[in-house]
């Protein structure tokens, strides 16, 4: 293999001496100066590990491949510095593997479109050129950022190599700000409101509850196909009167709605599911927890335990997907894979081998079917999945205080609903969903559709005067305009509780009733009394409901107690409830 010694005190690479591949345990023995293989892990596509140093410029001049030769030993002891110097955090051969990737696109960037001989002929100059190559390949803001660090790299890792940049492109605070000028917003992950998550769970649910018929057919087909190969489809017709291709579609969408519920009642990231254990989901079925392996946020090659509860449902899911897979478990090279590829024919061209396993793309295919037999007018993926879970968090008070969850899941253990809360991804998303969510509360108000009273329904009536100023007409279109315009210059952020709304904002923080310190909330001196009275607070009609289960319950005490304090306090409590509920007479 042609590759590059180290050496720190050269000033130029040393082509002439070789490194002995072995030496590198993320680097496959059958790579060579042109094809480096590394080390796959068993969670990612294998095509991940690949990385092609020749270039595809087939009309290339000698002169330009020559030079190419340079530039590609350059870029791979860059490569091999990233992975073994102390001045980088990668330890995981698919990350290696992406920033070979780019430092092979950068490196060919200057070899063929400047032909440019050496690194360190690189000026700022250049820089500024690649830059406006990134902002007219119109990369996403995530793909240039990836970017930009691999230039970093290339001063950074300049005396480990021998050679590199001579000038830091990007300073602490500029790289990141800088990406997203060049590149373009990546699409965001959809976020399925709860009502359609909550409909989607039904109909999976329903699909796996009336599996068995279809498991005992698919016993059938492949008793079937063992006895007639190639003939057992019409075999299989003539016994059930139907097509085997109607069997394989149920099945598919069954074996979707058994990932779907389990990637839905443990909020597991797609790579963590797809290398579950047959043994862990075993033990599940006496123990309702599932163990697994995350390796996105564990740093390390070997990934992080996890150990996640289950409800009913998930068992019944995981049943079925054992049931399932149980034809191809004795042959699949792992049989400690959960997910296993379902006993069909596969079509593969050339010397494809078809995957044992189901993969991102086997899973995507699966969930496309889903998505079609469901009739969803968007394509469902794993992480929406994933942040439905963490968003019930922020609509826990939209869906009854988290009643109908807590049913669902039925919560008689605390890791129930503390991994509700701990979920990191509660807190990636809450921000930008509760602008959402606050977006959503104003224009509904402003449009008529949500009458909001209490305290905040003066601050509700002065921007809708101040709209119908602005507009002679008021439409969603415009609405929503002046809605994000008001949250942005404000900062409103309006957070739901089972009783109510309270609107706060950059300052409004020192009107709050709950404050403890005169300028801001305090949500844990949060209660009845000080609430109802706080120019904050508003409420809506459905909300009155609640009032009316306090005011009832303030009744019960007031008319059984015998203590004078009791009997006083929940006088008050009735009051302040009776108030609130009559504020709707009107509009019942």
């Amino acid at each position: 293999m042609q590759t590059l010694k180290l050496n720190k005190h050269h000033e130029q690479l040393t082509p002439e001496v070789k490194i002995v591949t072995p030496e590198f345990w993320w680097l496959k023995n059958k790579s060579d100066a042109d094809n480096w293989f590394f080390q796959p892990d068993d969670h990612s596509a294998l095509s991940a590990f690949t990385v092609r140093w020749t270039p595809n410029n087939v009309g290339a001049e000698e002169l330009e491949l020559g030079r190419w030769t340079q530039w590609k030993e350059y870029a791979q002891s860059l490569v091999v510095a990233i992975m073994e110097s102390d001045l980088t955090n990668v330890t995981k051969t698919v990350t290696l593997a992406s920033y070979a990737r780019e430092v092979r696109a950068i490196c060919m960037w200057f070899c063929f479109t400047h032909r440019m001989q050496h690194i360190s002929d690189v000026t700022r100059e250049h820089i500024e050129l690649y830059e406006e190559h990134i902002k007219a390949s119109e990369h996403t803001s995530n793909n240039a950022i990836s970017k930009l660090n691999t230039l970093n790299m290339m001063w950074k890792l300049k005396d480990y190599i021998g050679s590199g940049l001579n000038f830091l492109p990007y300073h602490n605070g500029q790289l990141g700000p800088k990406a997203k000028r060049l590149g373009t917003p990546g699409k965001r992950t959809k976020t399925i409101p709860p009502n359609e998550f909550f409909s989607l769970l039904d109909k999976v649910l329903i699909e796996v509850e009336g599996a068995d018929k279809w498991l005992r057919k698919l016993e059938c087909y492949v008793a079937l196909k063992a006895t007639y190969g190639f003939n057992c489809s019409w075999h299989y017709k003539k016994m059930f009167g139907e097509s085997s291709e109607v069997l394989f579609q149920r099945i598919r969408v069954i074996y979707a709605s058994a990932i779907v519920i389990i990637l839905s009642l443990t909020a597991m990231r797609k790579h963590e599911a797809t290398v579950l254990k047959y043994s862990d989901a075993i033990k599940a079925l006496v123990e309702p927890t599932l163990g697994g392996t995350e390796h996105k946020t564990s740093h390390t090659a070997t990934g992080k335990t996890t150990t996640r509860p289950l409800p009913k449902e998930g068992i019944k899911a995981l049943k079925v997907i054992i049931e399932l897979t149980k034809h191809q478990r004795d042959k699949a090279t792992d049989p400690e894979r959960l997910l296993l590829r379902l006993p069909f024919q596969h079509c593969v061209s050339g010397d494809t081998t078809a995957s044992e396993y189901v993969n991102s793309r086997v899973l995507y295919h699966m969930f496309d079917t889903l998505t079609k037999e469901a009739s969803l007018n968007y394509s469902l993926r794993p992480h929406m999945l994933r942040r439905a879970f963490a968003m019930i968090w922020t609509w826990r008070f939209e869906i009854g205080d988290l009643e109908h969850l807590a049913r669902f899941l039925y919560h008689n253990n605390h890791l129930f609903t503390e991994i509700y809360v701990d979920d990191p991804d509660v807190y990636d998303f809450l921000p930008e969903e509760m602008q959402r969510y606050t977006a959503k509360v104003f224009e509904q108000a402003f449009l008529g559709d949500n009458d909001i009273k209490g305290g905040v329904g003066k601050l509700i009536s002065r921007y809708k005067r101040l709209l119908r100023q602005k507009v002679s007409v008021i439409e969603p279109e415009t609405v929503g305009v002046f809605v994000a315009k008001m949250i942005d210059r404000f900062n409103y952020r309006v957070i739901p509780n089972a009783d109510g709304y309270c609107f706060m904002s950059n300052g409004r923080g020192s009107r709050a009733k709950c404050s403890t310190d005169g300028f801001n909330p305090d949500y844990s001196n949060r209660n009845e009394e000080y609430c109802s009275g706080c120019p904050n607070f508003g409420v809506d009609a459905p909300r009155s409901k609640y009032w009316e289960k306090r005011r009832d319950a303030h009744e019960a005490v007031q008319f059984s107690s015998s203590d004078k304090l009791m009997v006083e306090a929940s006088k008050k409590g009735v009051k302040r409830a009776e108030r609130i509920i009559g504020m709707f007479k009107e509009v019942k």
